[in-house]
């Protein structure tokens, strides 16, 4: 039928997503530990030069948004991944602060860039293959991203076990090379192509960005989210180990748990978000966040094992709201920013998980101090006090 894709036209993307995703759980777990095994720089050193490796790629999402609605997305995408595969081939030799600086400097970079400019990928390539709507490919990315990173977690761990250099260089050029495969594949997919210069009456620029009172409110709100996305990987490592005592095999069991209900359930995600309205699928998901964060603020001071059930109805509710959460914000910044903001809306998108990554850890180890339940209070009540806002965010399609 015409206007219907084949079934493999989808392929080089979903595979190029996967193999990215699995090279960056291969080394999620081991930003530092990698180099406290392979070096002579002390923790505290590592810490700081990997902190200030992130910020130099904090302001790099306004620029990756106006070059997207400029040049299209495929294009940043290459050169993100091509960045992430040269600074895990500098893992390989970097044995100096400085090479260390350089090579966290380049995942740091490259990382930012990928995440600025895929969703306008996906934005693009769904135009040019009409058969699977938009939304159905934003909930793909949110499930290849959560089974890779925990896949890639897992085979880590194993590394770690193994308590072998060798191991851990060879891990460094597996992540190089799952990189390098992945910019081949987005080169081999085919998407719409995007207008250098939109026409004056339809151009999308940072002002008319900044002015628009409904996509602040959503990024704001999709703070907290990103702050609740991020918090089970972040936070139930610490929790288990100092907060329940208990065997570091839980966390990975829980880990695999939200990975496989991701991956089991995504699709649906995709398909709602297609048919109901974004606010509402985002409402909905803002609840599950404020319930399981509540389930697991009873759990934290709760001995085991009565505290491994409610951390197991906390992930339920956890991956319930992610599968949720990813298609409906990223389909409704879609259609608010229209074709000639894309790139700009979306990549502005990505400050809220910035603040998200800096905030978090923060957050999280001044507040177990006092109570191992109150992060997880908190981050209750903030899902909570988002839902009123929701309502001040539109559908609209500029």
């Amino acid at each position: 039928m015409p206007g219907r894709p084949h079934a493999g036209e989808g392929g080089a993307l979903t595979l190029a997503l996967s193999s990215a995703s699995i090279a960056g759980g291969l080394f999620l777990p081991l930003s530092l530990v990698y180099f406290t095994v392979l070096t002579d720089i002390s923790l505290t050193s590592l810490g700081a030069l990997v902190t200030a490796a992130g910020l130099v790629a904090v302001p790099l999402p306004v620029l990756a948004g106006w070059l997207v609605d400029r040049l299209g997305a495929r294009p940043l995408v290459v050169a993100a991944l091509v960045v992430q595969a040269a600074g895990y081939l500098g893992f390989v030799v970097a044995r100096e602060p400085v090479a260390v600086f350089a090579a966290s400097a380049c995942l740091a970079v490259g990382g930012r860039l990928f995440w600025s400019s895929i969703f306008a990928l996906v934005a693009e390539h769904a135009e040019a293959h009409p058969g699977t709507p938009v939304e159905a490919w934003f909930a793909r990315i949110n499930t290849v991203r959560t089974v890779g990173i925990v896949a890639g977690g897992l085979v880590a761990g194993f590394v770690v076990s193994l308590d072998s250099p060798r191991a851990y260089v060879l891990l460094a050029w597996a992540a190089a090379a799952g990189y390098a495969v992945a910019a081949v594949l987005v080169l081999k997919t085919r998407t719409s192509p995007a207008p250098l210069v939109a026409p004056p009456s339809a151009a999308v620029g940072y002002g008319r960005l900044l002015r628009d009172r409904a996509f602040l409110t959503l990024l704001a709100a999709n703070t907290v989210f990103a702050l609740s996305t991020l918090f089970a990987g972040l936070t139930l490592p610490t929790l288990i180990r100092s907060g329940l005592h208990g065997p570091g095999w839980l966390t990975a069991a829980l880990l695999v748990t939200n990975a496989l209900l991701v991956a089991v359930f995504g699709p649906r995600g995709g398909l709602l978000a297609s048919r109901r309205p974004a606010r509402q699928l985002l409402r909905a998901a803002a609840t599950l966040w404020c319930t399981a964060f509540l389930v697991l603020a009873l759990g934290a001071p709760t001995p085991l094992p009565g505290a491994a059930v409610l951390l197991l109805l906390s992930m339920a509710a956890l991956s319930g709201a992610e599968v949720l959460h990813a298609p409906a914000s990223t389909s409704l910044v879609n259609a608010m920013a229209g074709p000639h903001g894309r790139g700009r809306y979306l990549a502005t998108l990505q400050y809220s998980f910035v603040a998200a990554e800096l905030v978090g850890p923060v957050m999280f180890a001044t507040l177990f101090e006092h109570a191992s339940a109150l992060p997880y209070a908190v981050l209750a009540v903030a899902n909570a006090a988002v839902l009123p806002f929701l309502r001040r965010t539109s559908e609209r399609r500029v």
